[in-house]
């Protein structure tokens, strides 16, 4: 077995992985602290617990369901929601995939022959709804289309969508085009007798991962899983220092949701 295979799909999963957690906790500390003065005045962020289930819900709402755009950005709402949902749903497909075939049945009670059915159709509706819906917005990005961005006292103006993208954007948006992409070659291009077998590899591999004992023997003649498996580690490993982080800082730091209203406690004062 070549080294380099072991260190880059045994040994890196690993660092990326950590990567991913200590980028997050990362900024969501930095978010969370302190730093000044915010506007006019010095506050933390942090959800108010006026009403906090009222307050879940509705971040909940904007997250799934992304019904504020509608009313402004109809484009932007319907590639966002394409988009989103497809990357959920395959998401949760993938756990599948790294549950070997034999724990599937006896844990779960999903034979081979119907996790295939899944990866097949399941995975491959939500891969082309995700692949539709970042389509849409990509050709949203580079066709120069204006958003309208509200400032004080209803004041909007109108700015081209170009000016507001950056090459971090693009490179983002590259790098899930090729994920989904492969990912959809992989599970509607492999001639049907292959597949059983194409997905008991795949999930050894991911196993061993899981673990502790990485064998990276399943996929060394696997050339599309070793770009598709790349492809994903450096986007993992970027999600943290990225603008994709924006469902945490919603959460977190979204003045109108999370922090409706802020509270002046004032002191009496004896004479």
């Amino acid at each position: 077995m070549n080294i380099a295979y072991l260190i880059l799909y045994g040994y890196v999963p690993y660092a990326v992985m950590l990567i991913f957690i200590v980028g997050i906790v990362y900024r969501l500390v930095r978010w969370l602290t302190p730093k000044g003065l915010t506007g006019l005045y010095n506050v933390n962020a942090t959800v108010n617990g006026d009403d906090y289930g009222k307050i879940t819900l509705e971040i909940l709402k904007r997250i799934f369901l992304f019904y504020t755009l509608p009313d402004t950005d109809n484009t932007l709402f319907i590639g966002s929601l394409l988009f989103h949902w497809g990357i959920w749903i395959a998401l949760i497909g993938h756990l599948g995939i790294i549950i070997p075939s034999k724990y599937l049945e006896s844990w779960f009670g999903i034979s081979p022959s119907l996790h295939l059915v899944i990866a097949l159709y399941v995975g491959g509706a939500a891969g082309t709804i995700a692949l539709v819906g970042l389509l849409i917005l990509i050709a949203r990005r580079i066709t120069g289309r204006t958003v309208a961005i509200k400032l004080v006292n209803e004041y909007k103006v109108r700015i081209p969508l170009t000016t507001l993208s950056f090459l971090d954007d693009y490179f983002a948006v590259a790098i899930l085009l090729a994920i989904i992409a492969l990912g959809l070659v992989q599970t509607l291009g492999i001639p049907p007798t292959q597949h059983l077998m194409y997905i008991e590899q795949v999930s050894n591999w991911m196993w061993s991962l899981v673990t502790l004992h990485p064998n990276v023997s399943y996929i060394v003649a696997d050339p599309l899983l070793q770009v598709h498996a790349l492809l994903a580690m450096i986007f993992i490993a970027y999600f943290p220092w990225s603008k994709m982080m924006h469902p945490f800082s919603f959460i977190y730091i979204s003045p109108t949701v999370a922090r409706p209203s802020i509270k002046i406690k004032v002191r009496s004062v004896q004479r």
